[in-house]
């Protein structure tokens, strides 16, 4: 009996402290991730957390020299904190600083760094509004190709139409074969 009550205290004193151990939010992951190079425009932050988290956490953004990125929102999610900005962040060193309450209402707080290295859109506009003379041949060329493809589509069609009713009547005709075979053995065992 002395097993069972030591057995059943023991029981209880765990998942007590399980309890209060899940309870609190840990950081589970954020895009960007700490020390990326982030190569496309990027408009927002996401911190994703392995718990609740309640109102009140916040992120900070700033540059590597200290200098301060206005939010233009934080959205506090099931277990995110997501930071976004008006305009797509240019190019620099990023530092997050994030601090969250937990479900069960402990302070948790951290912070990681990422860069920001994205092609500059006005320099892709220029390129993209000025097709090249090499650009020009190749969508003539392409366009001669798609209209031989789509001859060949129509007469491959054909050929497949006539390949289906061939093999059409070829099954008819060893039907016709077989039950004539099966009618021919069954009159000559009689």
């Amino acid at each position: 009996m002395k097993h069972i009550f030591s057995a059943a205290a023991a029981a209880l004193l765990a998942l007590s402290l399980s309890n209060s151990a899940f309870a609190h939010s840990h950081l589970g992951e954020s895009n960007p991730a700490n020390g990326d190079v982030v190569t496309e425009p990027l408009n927002e932050i996401v911190i994703e957390f392995d718990g609740q988290i309640e109102q009140g956490s916040f992120i900070d953004v700033t540059t590597t020299s200290g200098q301060t990125v206005e939010l233009q929102e934080i959205i506090i999610g099931e277990g995110t904190l997501t930071g976004t900005v008006a305009e797509p962040l240019p190019n620099n060193e990023y530092q997050v600083n994030w601090s969250i309450i937990s479900a069960d209402g402990h302070p948790l707080d951290g912070e990681f760094s990422f860069t920001v290295n994205a092609p500059d859109p006005e320099t892709v506009e220029e390129v993209t509004e000025e097709p090249s003379e090499t650009t020009k041949a190749i969508e003539e060329t392409n366009g001669k190709t798609e209209q031989s493809t789509e001859i060949k589509e129509v007469v491959s069609a054909d050929e497949e139409g006539e390949s289906s009713s061939t093999t059409v009547i070829l099954i008819v005709l060893l039907v016709i074969v077989a039950v004539s075979g099966f009618f021919f053995l069954t009159k000559r065992k009689k």
